[in-house]
């Protein structure tokens, strides 16, 4: 264990010394709070999840509400790396996009019978879970009050969310082994409106506040969500020298969804928890 997470600073190490080598050399005056061109930032979440789940089907019906870490054994901890990039294309304006991907697996054996999908497992079925999630979240931001202490945005953006679920079934009774495999997945960019607040302390340190929040009801051909997607970060900045720095944050999220998809019909509860420290370069 000590070794793969020796193994993965080194990596997040060497991915930004190669992002920052092109712009160590323009450090100039000093870059006060609010007045950079582009920030870019590579660092980890250190997540809580809580996550369940429903997987219909036209002939069983409504499945069952499957928690996925004490039903199928999936960790409830996992260290996930993440990116980020912000572009202040002018005073009062600002984009930013964010990539994060939580790949999730376990081998477990089913404590109730659960019905996922078109599949019955009953108690004693020895199960194997992959959940893989990938979010991509951009923004656009317009700053109401700027000033050199205090900075006010309003926002809006998109949260693109790939969800896969695989499960692989197997049982042995008298009539003999019996196989069954299910598989969800569906995408879509679920619009966030938000608002951000930041202090600048002094021309090193910044302390923020973001929070997003929406109550969805997409529908098209292709795509049906429903339901609450809250958004709640709470970060803090230090710049050790004018162009790197490093960052601590706290987040918390919670997708409730309906999903009518055609490849997943069923209800996604997802939450996750945790503190990110990170790694910053700006110009």
């Amino acid at each position: 264990m000590r070794y793969v997470y020796h193994k993965a600073a080194n990596r997040l190490l060497t991915l930004f010394t190669l992002l920052i080598l092109p712009i160590a050399t323009q450090a100039e005056d000093w870059i006060k709070p609010g007045n950079e061109t582009l920030t870019f930032g590579i660092g980890v979440f250190l997540q809580a999840f809580d996550t369940s789940l429903r997987v219909d089907n036209q002939n069983v019906g409504i499945g069952d509400s499957v928690d996925l870490e004490n039903d199928l054994g999936l960790k409830e901890d996992e260290t996930v790396f993440w990116t980020n990039v912000n572009w202040r294309f002018a005073d009062k304006h600002r984009l930013g996009v964010s990539y994060f991907s939580i790949n999730r697996n376990s081998s477990a054996t089913a404590l109730r019978d659960l019905v996922i999908g078109d599949e019955i497992y009953p108690v004693g079925t020895s199960l194997k879970t992959e959940f893989d999630v990938n979010i991509t979240p951009f923004y656009y931001a317009y700053s109401f009050i700027k000033n050199d202490k205090h900075e006010l945005a309003g926002s809006f953006g998109f949260h693109w969310f790939a969800i896969d679920l695989k499960i692989e079934g197997s049982a042995s009774s008298a009539a003999g082994d019996a196989d069954a495999n299910v598989s969800a997945s569906a995408d879509a960019p679920l619009p966030l409106f938000g608002i951000r607040y930041d202090y600048y302390v002094n021309q090193r340190w910044t302390t923020s506040v973001h929070g997003e929040v929406f109550a969805l009801d997409i529908a098209d051909e292709a795509l049906n969500f429903s339901g609450n997607l809250y958004n709640i970060r709470l970060s803090t900045d230090y710049w050790v020298t004018n162009n790197f720095g490093i960052g601590a944050a706290i987040n918390w999220f919670n997708l409730d969804a309906e999903v009518d998809d055609n490849n997943w019909k069923g209800a996604v509860d997802y939450r996750y928890f945790g503190p990110q420290i990170y790694l910053q370069a700006r110009i």
